[in-house]
């Protein structure tokens, strides 16, 4: 579960996010996964199974990659709140020295007042 301060919505996203990504540039995806608090509607948790299909999907089978810990202000991110009261963040996942056509979409959904679940919708290329 993730805390929001109503103030600083995008910004607490926004780190949430690169602390996602830097854990995933360390090969520390259980900790990655540990950020994932809930599936995503497929029953997903996009786990480094998940990650690295995708990746090798879009590198086409590629033995070797590396998830970079890039600023994601140079992802260009996108955050976008729902009628629902849900969050959307999502960005260009950065690969191999690049900022890649994956997207990685994350969905936070309110639980009670300030306090969400997270999701991660997908990565894929748009």
């Amino acid at each position: 579960m993730l805390k929001l301060s109503i103030q600083n919505v995008e910004s607490e996203l926004k780190a949430y996010c690169q602390r996602w990504l830097s854990y995933l540039s360390q090969n520390s995806f259980g900790q990655a996964l540990s950020l994932v608090t809930a599936p995503n509607n497929y029953g997903a948790r996009w786990g480094e199974k998940e990650i690295t299909e995708a990746i090798f999907d879009y590198y086409g089978n590629e033995s070797e990659f590396k998830i970079e810990n890039t600023d994601i202000a140079f992802c260009t991110p996108e955050f976008m709140e729902c009628n629902d009261g849900s969050y959307l963040f999502g960005f260009y996942f950065p690969v191999n020295g690049e900022i890649t056509d994956l997207t990685v979409e994350f969905e936070f959904s309110q639980i009670n007042n300030n306090e969400f679940s997270a999701t991660i919708n997908d990565i894929h290329v748009l």
